[in-house]
This record gives C-alpha cells, sequence and structure tokens, in this order.
C-alpha cells in the first residue's frame, strides 16, 4: 500500500522544485492519515525515499565513497558524513549505507579518522559492511590514529605539556559534538589481523607524506604536524 501511494504522489518526482517538496510532503501525510500510518512512520519513510533518489543520481556519477568527509571534499567521489556541509554531497550514517547502496557496486571507499568514533564491536561491522559495499577487487583506504606512533612519542621526557593534551585530543577525540569520540584504537599488526579475517587480502601501510588523492589536506597527511614533529595517522590500503 505505501509503495503504491508513493509511487501515486512522486510520479513526476523529476519536475519538482524544492519549492514544492514540502506541498507533496503534506499530500503524503494526509494519504498516510487516511490508513492510520504513524506519523514518525511517514516521516522517516518518506526521508528515505527522497533520499535514495538522491544516491542513486550520484551513483550515475561515481562509484567512489569518501565517508566522513566533514569539511574536506574529494573530487570524483561521492562525499558522505553525518552532518551536513559544504563539502558533503548525502548526508547519512554510516552504518545506514547499506540501506542506500548495493552490494558490491563500488570501488574506492576512502575513510580518513573516521572509525575510531565507534566502538570496538561496531568498528569491525562497519569495516565488514566496507567489505560488502566493494566490488571483487575494490579498494579500502582508510585512515585512523597510530597507537604506536602516538606512545612513542608520549614517553617522550621532553613533551610539552600542551602537547601531551595533543595526544589525548587524538586518542579521545575533540569531544565537543556527540559524533566526535573515539571508542576504538589501532596499530597496524592489530588493524591487518580485522581486515584479513573480514577477508581484505593485500593490506599494506600507504605513505602520510604526499597525499594518494593530491593536493587535498586531511588527517591522513596532517594528524599532528606541526606540534608533534610527524604526521601519527596509520593509513592503511587492502583489497577486497
Amino acid at each position: 500500500m505505501k509503495n503504491i501511494l508513493i509511487r501515486k504522489l512522486i510520479k513526476n518526482w523529476r519536475k519538482i522544485r524544492v519549492s514544492k517538496v514540502k506541498y507533496y510532503y503534506e499530500l503524503l501525510l494526509e494519504e498516510f492519515r487516511r490508513f492510520n500510518y504513524p506519523p514518525k512512520g511517514i516521516k522517516k519513510y518518506t526521508i528515505n525515499v527522497f533520499k535514495l533518489r538522491r544516491i542513486k543520481k550520484l551513483l550515475i556519477k561515481s562509484n567512489k565513497l569518501h565517508i566522513g568527509c566533514g569539511d574536506i571534499r574529494a573530487e570524483g567521489f561521492i562525499n558522505i558524513d553525518v552532518f551536513k556541509t559544504e563539502a558533503t554531497d548525502f548526508v547519512c550514517k554510516i552504518e545506514d549505507l547499506p540501506k542506500y547502496i548495493k552490494k558490491d557496486s563500488i570501488k574506492l571507499i576512502y575513510s580518513s579518522h573516521t572509525l575510531e568514533h565507534f566502538s570496538r564491536y561496531n568498528s569491525m561491522q562497519v569495516l565488514r559492511m566496507f567489505y560488502d559495499l566493494l566490488k571483487n577487487s575494490g579498494e579500502l583506504r582508510i585512515s585512523v590514529p597510530d597507537l604506536i606512533k602516538l606512545g612513542k612519542i608520549a614517553v617522550k621526557r621532553d613533551l610539552e605539556f600542551k602537547n601531551m593534551e595533543l595526544i589525548q585530543g587524538i586518542l579521545m577525540g575533540g569531544q565537543d559534538t556527540r559524533y566526535n569520540y573515539h571508542k576504538s584504537v589501532f596499530w597496524f599488526d592489530f588493524f591487518k589481523h580485522i581486515l584479513i579475517n573480514i577477508g581484505f587480502r593485500e593490506v599494506n601501510k600507504y605513505p602520510d607524506t604526499t597525499h594518494f588523492l593530491g593536493d587535498i589536506v586531511d588527517a591522513s597527511s596532517m594528524a599532528g604536524k606541526p606540534d608533534l614533529g610527524s604526521c601519527i595517522s596509520l593509513n592503511i590500503k587492502a583489497v577486497k
């Protein structure tokens, strides 16, 4: 019944201007109320329809994802974040991506300093989801704070207090929003073991000196510089 109503009310979607979205949403509310459909469900279902339209359009142009983009835009990618910014093409929680993107359809996933915001269990689920979304021979490029690099810097006797605080911030997150908390830590041997167990192969580090996307500056090449003297990012590439 829901699908029939949706097709009826937005069959001319391409002709709808942004200013008319509210009007069509009100029509949906009216129709759903006739069938006693819960108001929260109406809103959620309608948003999902609009988001599906959006991602289908974006996937025609690119099958590469930049996940957790924040304010940094990667050209040629679909830039995805939970917050709407000038860089964002698609606003979505990472864990909800399988609702909108088919398995085995993505060529490249890039994510910089995002995975550590998930708990130990949930970070494993996210990596499995990345694996599922990638095509065979698709590539994952992922960066996280490197616990070993940070540990080596932290034990230096002459470390200034401001840099001690910086290390804590890199490990635990900025904690200025509900999403900006770090809940997992990684180092190469540990991360490699996880990825191989999921099914990835050719798991290797890649350099933090020059960004693989060119002139982009993000945490994968700059975290810890210049205050700590070197980049503390663990950058990994793996193939499905």
